[in-house]
């Protein structure tokens, strides 16, 4: 009887323990809400601080400019966030507005990210060791799957009035993963040799009746190209 007594009151006590620890937590979590205008698990980062050096260009994908995506964050996605993709160090930043209008700049932890999505594009994190950019453009994904590694290279420039660091223009490299195995093209040559002679004969014929020119070649052509590879050679 004694035993029992004993054990319901460890419980209760533990009940009881459980609830008034949630509800600080609760209030902080609100609090955070209410200062930042944002859900903490967005705002799950650090500050952000523009460089104080002087650098010739931007580290910027596409444009200095924030784009619209819609970002997922561990699981829940936040719909129509104003996103940059800093290239040079392969991390998002989120721009945002707390309660009093003020506006200001968070570095998205990368671990936590799922995805940003802008409609036209997509990134995801990079699961491959052969690929160096932490995040990759996802071009199309299935028994044979495409991906596209952005990234911008900070060089010293010696040369004319301009002397001094410099951002790179927005740079591409292609993958294709197949048969488990990751494969970086180039050009039509590079792409056909991923094939065996036999795969090669259709694919050949696919890019020159579509007239694709791998140098000129859009997001939307390549992914019709590698849907087609992928429907014809499984």
């Amino acid at each position: 009887m004694r035993k029992t007594i004993l054990f319901i009151c460890v419980v209760l006590f533990v009940v009881r323990t459980s609830w008034g620890q949630n509800e600080p937590i609760d209030s902080l979590r609100a609090d955070f809400d209410k200062l930042y205008g944002l859900d903490v698990l967005l705002t799950n980062g650090k500050k952000y601080f523009p460089e104080s050096n002087p650098v010739i260009g931007n580290p910027f994908w596409r444009s200095k400019d924030p784009f619209g995506a819609d970002l997922t964050v561990s699981g829940k996605t936040f719909k129509g966030q104003r996103i940059k993709y800093n290239l040079n160090k392969q991390e998002f930043l989120l721009l945002y507005t707390n309660y009093n209008g003020q506006n200001g700049q968070i570095i998205l932890n990368n671990s936590a990210i799922d995805s940003v999505n802008t409609g036209m594009y997509k990134f995801i994190p990079n699961v491959f060791p052969e690929i160096k950019q932490q995040f990759v453009q996802l071009v199309h994904q299935g028994h044979i799957s495409c991906y596209i590694g952005w990234y911008k290279e900070l060089k010293f420039n010696s040369l004319g009035p301009y002397a001094g660091f410099e951002y790179s223009k927005d740079f591409q490299m292609y993958y294709l993963v197949y048969n488990r195995a990751v494969y970086h093209f180039t050009n039509k040559t590079s792409f056909l040799r991923i094939f065996n002679l036999k795969e090669r004969a259709s694919i050949r014929k696919f890019i020159s009746s579509n007239q694709f020119r791998f140098r000129k070649m859009d997001e939307n052509s390549l992914r019709k190209l590698i849907t087609y590879c992928d429907e014809t050679l499984i």
